[in-house]
């Protein structure tokens, strides 16, 4: 059975400060910086177009990036121009850099010997904790029944008759 006070804490204040940090810095890039959906409406194209030229397999300075208007280039025509491409391409590899400084919430985990569900749940809270001196002393499920009993005794019930 569950304790009145809550879990234990799994994490110290320190820790609590390192893990709301790390989600604030990763939700003011995500403002600045935008997300894939974002990308997509700014490009004009479909989020499947712009994560088709992610896949190129070459280094993308290795090689120009052919223009889409050929008369002899096979297939579909692209759906983002040249331009375009080279703009997503920057785009994903600022968002590559960041999480290669910023880290995953795996790795914020490992670092603080805690699981990823502790890391969420710490964010979902906001870092808030209810323990032991923050709650009343002497607070039982007893209590709790005895306060119950009485408003449900005073709690006044409409005539059945009607």
């Amino acid at each position: 059975m569950k304790s009145p006070r809550g879990a234990p804490r799994k994490l110290t204040d320190r820790q609590i400060r390192e893990v709301l940090k790390w989600h604030h810095e990763g939700t003011e890039f995500r403002r600045a910086h935008g997300t894939l959906n974002d990308l997509a409406h700014l490009l004009g194209a479909s989020m499947h177009a712009v994560r088709g030229c992610f896949e190129i397999r070459a280094p993308v300075d290795s090689f120009p990036i052919p223009r889409s208007d050929r008369p002899h280039r096979p297939g579909r025509p692209r759906h983002l121009n040249p331009a375009q491409i080279v703009f997503a391409l920057a785009w994903r590899r600022a968002g590559i850099k960041f999480r290669a400084r910023h880290g995953s919430v795996a790795s914020l985990a490992r670092s603080l010997g805690v699981g990823t569900t502790t890391i969420h749940d710490c964010i979902h809270r906001k870092g808030r904790y209810i323990q032991g001196s923050e709650v009343t002393v002497g607070h039982t499920a007893a209590r709790d029944n005895a306060v119950r009993a009485m408003l449900l005794s005073a709690w006044p019930r409409p005539d059945s008759k009607r």
